[in-house]
């Protein structure tokens, strides 16, 4: 008779579990009904850059040659966002390579050797301007570009700079959206 009991008892557990959780099942359908609004942000990484590179590649006053170096320093993340900022700085080169591929682009190797003379760490990716400034002339590099992530009034921004290093004079400067919202209902 025990086990009779003790089956009856685990079949009314089970019957007794399968309406609580048919219960909670409703209860979120009834909080996430269709009337609320719901927002994906995507980042679009690869998009900004691609059009910041279109836009480069078609101004005036930046001279293009195979003899012109380029120092592409890491990309600075001024957000609040984990970013892989060296996978990113990596898809700049590689549209800069793709899109324009008339620069002499200054290696990372070549940049921690300088680094090393300069008695700065090697380790030392997010430099400010005028240290990035510095490295590009001791590597005989014609520009220098800069980017960050920025957020400004709750947006995300890229903004890439390309900046003349014997002057130190911002000759290209552009700044994009980095995401774009897609509404779900």
């Amino acid at each position: 008779m025990n086990k009779n009991l003790i089956f009856f008892f685990i079949i009314l557990l089970y019957i007794n579990s399968c309406s609580v959780f048919e219960q909670t099942k409703n209860l979120l359908k009834e909080n996430n009904s269709a009337k609320e609004n719901t927002n994906l942000i995507f980042l679009n990484f690869k998009s900004a850059i691609e059009n910041i590179v279109l836009e480069m590649s078609h101004n005036e006053s930046i001279f293009f040659s195979k003899k012109i170096s380029l120092y592409i320093n890491m990309l600075n993340n001024e957000s609040h966002i984990f970013l892989e900022n060296k996978k990113l700085t990596n898809l700049i080169r590689i549209q800069i390579f793709k899109k324009i591929n008339k620069f002499n682009i200054i290696h990372t190797n070549q940049i921690n050797k300088t680094k090393k003379e300069l008695g700065l760490s090697e380790d030392d990716n997010f430099i400010n301007v005028n240290t990035a400034i510095l490295l590009a002339r001791n590597n005989q590099a014609t520009y220098y570009l800069d980017s960050k992530i920025i957020i400004n009034n709750k947006l995300l921004l890229l903004k890439v700079k390309l900046i003349l290093v014997k002057t130190g004079e911002i000759i290209f400067q552009k700044t994009k959206n980095l995401y774009y919202i897609q509404n779900i209902y």
